[in-house]
């Protein structure tokens, strides 16, 4: 309870008209539920004022104290107000929140009683709980209740099934668009995308245009506008329809317990389930899909001849990236940025034509040739030697760096025929390919080619990777197999490798030491995390966050933990904030200090070892709370400084 606030609002005037009303809804009573399908510990805490009708809620967690918030809920409503009195009676319908509220203001002037019920105060409860129910979106039915029989309903369990085993998301990503063109399509599933290499949403993503799959690509449309059916796989309790209890009833199919197929249409007039018409054909697409070879997807266009409902169907596709390949630009257009490492054969080109071409210029001669001959043109349009073997490899390995999804692959493993030890191909296929240990010997494979190719360089660069354009193949295969080692839970090797990186490149251009703390910190090396921690001192969340981590492993909360938490909370609060929320942290592409994707990361690199670290969690909460009421208290002190100059300078 915020000792200075319940000071100020005891100074204020009593007004002997005024009743404050305040209480405890719990979740159960808020929703509608019995009392034993919520937790009795969470629900809202309301405070209502009679004649002036100032309301205020709060939420109440489970691990909460109830009475430091319930006071803490009535000082908020007269500073939120500004109420110029404090009342003469407050009511409660919580007998042990109003005895304890009544010996903290005993001799006051104010009275406080038990008061079971309260008109007015259950009035505003049950327009606050209309208001929820009226928001919250209406549950879906279920697809018999759409209008599909119990036949194609099993059909489409099966095939989800089926499609489920494929695992096509092995194979292709969300830039490989397929384009279904016979039989007809429903009107909004005309193209698919597969869902699911990324690791999070499995599944397929179903539009009626190209362009919808692009502009949502690109970021450059309003996903709550834009009109598209979702098939994917997700856990039962996260299904909006009744089609769980549909799936026990008819006995169907599931890969996994968290494995549910749901499909839904979505558009700016909100959800429905696919029509008889559209699961049915659903369940097509599905079942071909999962029929489908690699080989077939990599001819760009394939025909499947499908059993369903007893009957034989055919099921034509293609892959317009494949058959006509986006240029440069395109790739662009749709939010595809080119990546760094496709920028490197330009600054070869150049060396060697200074190193030929060069020889005997001067310097204003040189670069006036060198502006000629490369700046302004785009890299897609440069003309590589195709001669020998390798020359052939290394063009194909730069036009694979400049396309996407499946034809990279593709381009990659037509690189590698030409030359098995080319290393920027190597380290494609690797990054392309999902079973654990055959990546890891892609990776170990590129390496190895890499230090071949660097020779002397690679003692006498030692400390200079990177630096080197030469040296870069060799850093980048090191970083995947490091990666490829942890994905597979060996943190040992995965740490020995970034250890290597920072030791070739202590510059960290690669940023490998955003990686390789959190895994000494999985493994107790706390004392190498500091080490880096100190080695490369930075405000970003990432990194007090777990400097806050290794104080509370020293010594609890101690003083220094706790300086080192509240300079995190300082650096960004979002973390905490995000921690509580029901959303799950998005995983962002770029992020500036202190805001909500910073956090994400944060929480991404950190929450596992702050849940595996016993007491941590509670205590960086417990913390959180303190250091946001005492922030709280001095805005609040500063705005009443504010008024009071405001009120001195009035009177003058």
């Amino acid at each position: 309870m915020d000792e200075q606030s319940l000071t100020d609002f005891l100074s204020l005037p009593v007004n002997p008209q005024e009743t404050w009303q305040g209480g405890v809804a719990t979740l159960a009573k808020l929703m509608g539920l019995p009392p034993g399908n919520a937790s009795s510990g969470m629900g809202l805490i309301l405070w209502r004022s009679m004649p002036s009708e100032f309301v205020h809620a709060k939420p109440m967690l489970g691990d909460d104290d109830p009475f430091v918030h319930f006071a803490n809920g009535m000082l908020e409503l007269s500073e939120e107000h500004e109420v110029p009195s404090r009342p003469a009676r407050i009511d409660c319908n919580d007998r042990r929140l109003a005895d304890e509220l009544g010996r903290r203001l005993d001799g006051s002037g104010t009275a406080v009683r038990y008061q079971a019920e309260m008109d007015g105060w259950n009035a505003s409860i049950r327009s606050l709980a209309e208001h929820l129910m009226r928001t919250a979106p209406p549950p879906l039915p279920s697809l018999r209740e759409a209008g599909c029989s119990d036949e194609q309903i099993r059909e489409f369990a099966a095939a989800a099934s089926e499609f489920y085993q494929a695992k096509l998301w092995e194979t292709l990503d969300d830039v490989d668009l397929i384009k279904i063109e016979t039989p007809k399509p429903p009107r909004h599933l005309r193209y698919a995308v597969v869902l699911g290499a990324g690791g999070q949403s499995y599944g397929l993503g179903l539009y009626k245009d190209a362009d919808d799959h692009y502009s949502l690509m690109a970021q450059t449309a309003d996903p709550h506008r834009l009109s598209l059916f979702s098939f994917a796989y997700e856990s039962p309790a996260d299904v909006a329809s009744g089609d769980v209890g549909l799936w026990r009833e008819l006995d169907l199919p599931l890969e996994t317990g968290e494995a549910f197929p749901d499909a839904n249409y979505y558009s700016a007039d909100g959800p429905r389930r696919p029509t008889a018409t559209e699961l049915s054909f659903l369940t097509l697409v599905l079942r071909a899909l999962a029929q489908t070879s690699e080989a077939e997807l990599d001819s760009g266009r394939w025909t499947q001849s499908i059993q369903v409902a007893g009957k034989r169907k055919k099921c034509a596709f293609s892959i317009p990236n494949l058959l006509d390949p986006p240029d440069r630009a395109e790739w662009i257009r749709r939010g595809k940025m080119p990546e760094q490492r496709s920028h490197e054969v330009l600054f070869r080109q150049v060396q060697d034509y200074i190193d030929s071409a060069g020889q005997g210029m001067g310097i204003d001669e040189l670069n006036q040739a060198i502006n000629a001959r490369f700046v302004g043109r785009p890299l897609d349009e440069l003309e590589l030697p195709r001669n020998t073997p390798a020359e052939r490899a290394e063009a194909l390995c730069q036009e694979a760096l400049n396309a996407f999804g499946r034809r990279r692959i593709i381009l990659a493993r037509q690189a590698l025929a030409e030359d098995p030890h080319h290393v920027e191909a190597g380290i494609l296929v690797a990054e392309s390919t999902h079973a654990a240990d055959r990546q890891i010997e892609l990776f170990q494979n590129a390496k190895q080619a890499a230090a071949v190719a660097l020779g002397n360089d690679m003692e006498e660069l030692a400390g200079q990777f990177w630096g080197f354009h030469e040296t870069r193949p060799y850093m980048r295969a090191c970083h995947g197999l490091a990666i490829a080692y942890a994905d597979a839970g060996q943190y040992g090797d995965a740490v020995e490798q970034y250890r290597d990186m920072l030791r070739l490149n202590p510059n960290d251009n690669q940023g490998v030491r955003y990686e390789v703390v959190p895994l000494l910190l999985e493994q107790g090396r706390d004392a190498e995390a500091i080490e880096v921690l100190d080695r490369y001192p930075e405000e970003s969340a990432q990194w007090l966050y777990a400097k806050a981590l290794v104080e509370f492993r020293r010594g609890g909360g101690s003083t220094a933990a706790k300086k080192a938490l509240h300079a995190a909370f300082r650096a960004n609060d979002q973390v905490l904030r995000l921690l509580q929320s029901d959303e799950p942290p998005l995983a962002p592409t770029s992020y500036s200090h202190g805001s909500p994707e910073e956090a994400s990361i944060c929480i991404e690199e950190l929450e596992a070892i702050w849940d595996e670290t016993e007491g941590y969690m509670k205590w960086m909460f417990q913390e959180y709370f303190l250091w946001e009421r005492d922030r709280a208290k001095r805005l609040r002190d500063q705005k009443r400084k504010t008024r009071q100059q405001t009120k001195r300078k009035g009177k003058r």
